[in-house]
């Protein structure tokens, strides 16, 4: 009965009208410019990596027989058998292995178009520019132009945000690695999110079914569930951290900025909070009510584990304590792009 009744309020409370608030979220938009970033990136990414299209791209695309077999591999050395809930852990640690090592690229800098491969730390930067044509119709932002000291030709690295186009290229830094390996995770039916961070960097969650819980995975990093390696290990100060889904956005600050934080004076907390619900309730304004109710536990689970630091489950003691001592500083990226984004643990 006691069930009942608290699903009763729980719907009674997400399905009130309430135009005051309304009108207060379309004040809060005009008169902040955070809040106004933040509700234009939910725009998009909230949305973006739900197409089927695209899913099934991703899946002619990328080596399905080598994913699952390693995977089926692990779990079977383990011990484990078919069927248990375990096994999407197994997959995203495979897919992170697999996009890092096998399939992605990191690009400190591109190679010389004219000589080849093995070229790159022979570039030299000359700058941005803006997209033409072609570079537009993948979701350009802007193109950076690199000389090289060989041959005196130019190369451009067009920055793309279309995860299709990333498909081709196979190349990027941490906005393109974070974009395609969203979808890559949504592609295999994962219940997955983005993460941004302030302070320049993104990343992705996924929802563990075996540890009822968001965890942290980070594709440059190969990183699964290791959220304080951003704060801890590298070094960098950080200030916002935000989760963008399908079915909601939330501040998880929290969760990653263990130490170095710095000031949060962009938006009032009271404000930003009140944000994220927004949001969060428009996003899930088409669900039934059993899937509000249940996003709604999840929810309050979330909140629980980021108030209180605590989670139910994590890497053992002994690794977790090895990682945050003997893994200082970033893996990806060259040693001075990191010192200069303050992410080398130094």
């Amino acid at each position: 009965m006691f069930l009942v009744k608290y699903k009763d309020f729980i719907l009674s409370k997400f399905k009130r009208t309430e135009p005051v608030k309304s009108i207060k979220f379309q004040n809060l938009i005009h008169s902040n410019h955070f809040a106004q970033n933040l509700f234009g990136q939910s725009q998009h990414l909230c949305t973006i990596y739900d197409n089927s299209a695209w899913h099934s791209i991703v899946l002619e695309t990328l080596d399905l027989g080598l994913i699952y077999r390693n995977v089926d591999n692990e779990f079977a050395k383990d011990g484990l058998e078919d069927g248990d809930i375990i096994y999407s852990d197994y997959l995203v640690k495979e897919l992170l292995r697999y996009f890092k090592q096998d399939f992605f690229k990191w690009c400190n800098k591109p190679e010389c178009d004219h000589c080849g491969q093995n070229t790159s730390e022979n570039m030299t930067s000359m700058g941005t520019q803006g997209p033409n044509a072609e570079e537009s119709k993948f979701n350009c932002g802007t193109v950076e132009v690199y000389k090289c000291n060989l041959c005196g030709s130019v190369t451009k690295f067009p920055r793309y945000n279309d995860p299709i186009k990333l498909l081709e290229t196979r190349q990027g830094r941490c906005g393109e690695w974070c974009n395609l390996f969203t979808l890559i995770l949504k592609s295999f039916g994962l219940d997955a999110r983005y993460v941004w961070n302030r302070e320049d960097h993104v990343w992705c969650e996924y929802f563990s079914p075996r540890l009822n819980r968001w965890v942290h995975v980070d594709s440059c990093e190969q990183s699964f569930d290791q959220p304080y390696i951003y704060s801890v290990n590298w070094g960098k100060k950080m200030s916002y951290c935000i989760a963008f889904g399908k079915d909601g956005v939330v501040d998880v600050s929290k969760r990653y900025i263990l130490q170095n934080r710095l000031p949060r004076d962009e938006i009032k907390e009271e404000d930003l909070k009140f944000l994220c619900q927004f949001i969060t309730k428009r996003l899930r304004a088409s669900l039934n009510d059993d899937e509000i109710y249940q996003l709604a536990c999840r929810d309050e689970q979330e909140e629980i584990e980021l108030i209180t630091g605590k989670v139910k489950e994590t890497e053992t003691k002994g690794n977790a304590t090895a990682s945050k001592t003997s893994n200082i500083g970033r893996e990806s990226g060259s040693a001075d792009w990191k010192a200069q984004r303050g992410e080398d643990g130094k």
